[in-house]
Order: C-alpha cells, then structure tokens, then sequence
C-alpha cells in the first residue's frame, strides 16, 4: 500500500486473497485499515484482525466503519482499549494482546559503554531514547536538569526538534548523540532510562527494551506506561509536563543506587514472565483461535 486509498494496491490485495483462502488476515498499521479489509470481504476471508497500536480515539464514524470491516480488534495496551471503547468500540469486539521482544544484545561491557559515551564515574547517567519530537517531552526532562546534581542527560535520536532542543539545552548539562545503533549498548550505560511523553504513548519499545536490560525506567504517568512501569517496583512514574515533579523522582533515583539495582532486576524479571516473543506469540494465537471458534459457531447456528 502506497497510500491509504490505493486502488492498485486493492486489486494487488484481491488477487493475493483469491489465490488461497488465509485463515487469518491481520492488519497494524492505518493504510492497511481499509482496502486491505474491504478485499478480504469481498474473497470471504474467515477471520480478520486489526491491531490498534496508537492511544488515540477514533470519530464515532471511523469507529462504525471499521467495525463493518474488521472481525476483530486488538488493542496494544488497556490505554489504547480505553480510548477504542470511548469511540464506541464494544468490549467483546477487543482482546488486549501486549507486546514482546527479543532480549537486546549488547556488544560492550558497561563500563566500556559509558567510556565511549564519555560519562565520568561518578556521573548519574539518564537517557532519553526516541524521535525528537515535541510530543515525547524532551523539553520537560531538559527543564528538569537545573534541579538535579551529578546528573547528565543524554538524548539519543534525531526529528524535526533537534535543533531547538540543543538551544534549550545550552549551558545545562545535556549531551545529545544522535542517531544510533547500537541501542542495547547506550541503554546498558545508562543509570535510569527517562521516557517523558506529554501524549499518550500506547506500549513504547523503549520501555521493554530497558527492563529486558535491567533498566530502572522513569516514565510519565499517561497512556500505557503505567502498565509498564510500576511505581516503585520496576521505576518511578511522574506527572506528563511537569518537570519539578520529573526533577523530583530523578533526585530521588540518583541517591539510591541499591534501590535502582533492585527496579532494574525487578523490570528484567517482569520482562521474561510477561514480554518475551514467546508470550506475545502466544497472546496473539489466544486471539486467533478464540475468534476463529466463534466464527465457526456462528456459521454452525450454535
């Protein structure tokens, strides 16, 4: 799909779904939304499945026509299930299925990591990983660094902000890396990783990532964060926006090294019981085998 009404890419669609009859037909993302379920219709694919990955409401009309469409729905999160069943989604058209990843594999020792991130000994290192854009709250975690010590904040990623947050940041203790890849590695030498969002973040990767690493996490308060992160077991949550508050559970972090050692174990430990490929796999053929049992039901007049 080129775009969300590609007429081309229906007929592309028509043709895939006539050559075999798919037991499942599953959609993500918003230009697969339409034309893709529209030519499992009409090539009468048993079962179809969309999963929501944004915290975003939808126009009661959005919502009916998809639901016209779609079987099933799948949120990411149970903010994102809020936010579907305020747009008129019913709650048995939905099943939560969350999601999992492989362990992050990192190639350096953290000592060697933070030698090549330029962080001193006794610095406490907060990072920030993500698009620079306004909606992920760099702004507020800059804001909060004058009320912290021994702290430096390191921001990785680039977007469309870039240059405006370096100017916000001038004078403070900041360092913004850029782009990069070795993700596992940066994390790994981080002492806290900081996600401010000031929008509803509906299951971030990032978060996963750092508890996989045995990461404390320091979140906003919003979207499906506070699934993620359990105040006080696995990180510390704040209010979104407010960097007095974000300053507040940083400070409080730094001076308690045993107690970020502890978050972290705790997060890697919720990560292999809860978000692992196996465990996401297995939410998600849950959702598949329960829908498939109902349609069959449904075409037995049980």
């Amino acid at each position: 799909m080129r775009r969300k009404l590609d007429f081309q890419g229906l007929a592309a669609y028509i043709r895939l779904f006539q050559s075999q009859r798919f037991d499942v037909v599953h959609g993500h993302f918003s230009p697969d939304f339409t034309l893709p379920a529209y030519a499992a219709k009409l090539t009468k694919q048993p079962l179809t499945v969309m999963t929501r990955h944004v915290c975003l409401p939808w126009p009661a009309a959005k919502a009916a026509a998809y639901l016209r469409l779609w079987n099933h729905i799948v949120p990411v999160s149970n903010a994102v299930e809020t936010r579907l069943a305020e747009s008129g989604v019913p709650k048995e058209r939905m099943t939560v299925a969350k999601a999992g990843l492989s362990p992050p594999s990192s190639k350096k020792a953290r000592e060697e990591a933070r030698d090549e991130l330029r962080l001193g000994k006794n610095d406490f290192a907060v990072g920030s990983f993500g698009r620079l854009t306004t909606e992920k709250g760099i702004g507020h975690l800059i804001d909060a660094s004058a009320q912290l010590q021994n702290t430096k904040i390191c921001v990785f990623g680039s977007g469309p902000i870039d240059t405006e947050l370096k100017k916000q940041a001038e004078g403070k203790p900041i360092q913004f890396y850029g782009q990069i890849t070795d993700v596992a590695d940066a994390m790994l030498a981080m002492d806290v990783i900081a996600i401010p969002s000031v929008w509803e973040e509906a299951f971030p990767y990032a978060a996963l990532e750092a508890m996989a690493l045995a990461r404390p996490v320091a979140a906003s308060r919003i979207g499906g964060l506070p699934e993620m992160v359990e105040d006080g077991v696995n990180g510390r949550l704040f209010n979104s926006g407010d960097s007095q508050d974000i300053a507040v559970k940083l400070n409080e972090l730094r001076q308690n090294p045993a107690q970020r050692e502890q978050m972290g174990q705790q997060g890697r430990r919720r990560y292999e019981s809860e978000f692992t490929i196996r465990h996401m796999v297995d939410r998600m053929e849950a959702v598949y085998r329960t829908e498939m049992l109902k349609g069959t039901l449904r075409r037995s007049g049980s």
